[in-house]
């Protein structure tokens, strides 16, 4: 299946370039319509090498078009019906190895590749990518619900999932986002088929892939503006004091360290915590030194408003996001841990 993000160039132009790049290689590529969800293109495609001599193989297929790094590598969706195969204008070799420890196969129309299929392999690296002169167009398919404000506003309905029954004033206060950007948002995510009308008002639709596109954008739109300090500390055995301290001054936990406390598996080697800004006296108090580059400890901006919650963590939605932006298999692998057990997501994925 494709999906066009909104960086979307012209399909059939990107698969006939990556079509020619397999064809040097003596791997034929057939793209077949398959069945569609309304507003989303979908196809697969159909690879065969020599003829049929090394066999066959359909790829649920995805096409990626914006800039690729290794966190957008690690944040992609994976489907049940593996293998993917990725297709990009062009694929660096950081990310390519991302994706092969993540067992995604991948071609670019550069000529970079890695197919492996019934004991053969084909791995080629380190071909620049070509200029391209393809008009570009946009995927209008929720685009606006993952820009940077809207993806405030779907991770607001993917934590508290009743806010879609309630008044856009009430979701834009939660969102910290404009009341009319909500009314934009929502209603690009019910033209999508993400949130439908019953008889107890809006509710959630095919949350678990909304929750995919959701962690993607978060990735690509959001986390990065999210930073304001990291910190290193004398000795880790006081961390768990901070924390308590921090949580007073009203800071929740994300990360890994709070991934750990929905699933052990993972061992958490950094803390993150969400507020409003740096707690100087706490600083002082436990002699943080700042270290944007290799600290442990990395405060990042609150950008929701939920009066009254109390909770030690964030909402495990952010969780989850902040495991599969890392751009650390590791923490990818932990986060579809996280996604079996932990109750709201199993919850999204059943809606």
């Amino acid at each position: 299946m494709f999906i066009l993000d909104e960086h979307g160039v012209d399909l059939n132009t990107v698969i006939q370039d990556v079509a020619r790049a397999l064809l040097d290689v003596g791997v034929m590529v057939t793209p077949t319509p398959g069945p569609s969800e309304p507003g989303t293109p979908r196809a697969d495609l159909h690879l065969t090498l020599d003829a049929g001599a090394r066999g066959r193989v359909d790829y649920p297929t995805v096409l990626k078009t914006g800039p690729l790094d290794r966190r957008i590598a690690t944040a992609i969706a994976l489907p049940p019906d593996r293998p993917l195969l990725l297709i990009a204008p062009h694929v660096p070799d950081s990310v390519a190895e991302v994706l092969t420890a993540r067992g995604v196969d991948h071609a670019d129309a550069a000529g970079n590749m890695r197919l492996a299929w019934d004991g053969m392999l084909l791995d080629v690296r380190g071909r620049r990518p070509r200029t391209s002169t393809t008009p570009h167009s946009r995927d209008a398919t929720a685009a606006r619900a993952f820009t940077r404000t809207g993806t405030m506003i779907v991770f607001a309905l993917l934590s508290w999932p009743e806010l879609a029954a309630r008044p856009m004033r009430e979701i834009a206060t939660v969102s910290d986002v404009a009341v009319g950007t909500v009314h934009t948002v929502m209603r690009e995510l019910s033209a999508a088929g993400y949130l439908r009308d019953g008889a107890a008002g809006r509710t959630l639709n095919r949350a678990g892939e909304l929750l995919d596109r959701w962690a993607e954008a978060y990735t690509i739109k959001l986390a990065r503006k999210l930073p304001i300090a990291s910190f290193t500390l004398d000795t880790l055995d006081r961390l768990g004091d901070l924390e308590v301290d921090l949580k007073a001054e009203g800071a929740q936990l994300g990360g890994e360290r709070a991934a750990s406390r929905i699933d052990p598996h993972l061992y958490p080697t950094t803390a993150t915590f969400y507020l409003s800004g740096v707690p100087a006296s706490l600083v002082a108090r436990y002699k943080m030194r700042r270290d944007d580059d290799a600290g442990s400890i990395h405060l990042r901006r609150r950008f929701w408003r939920r009066p009254g919650d109390t909770s030690p963590l964030v909402p495990s939605p952010l969780i989850y996001a902040d495991l599969v932006s890392s751009g650390d298999p590791r923490q990818r692998e932990h986060a579809e841990r996280i996604r079996r057990v932990d109750d709201r997501l199993v919850e999204l994925d059943r809606l």
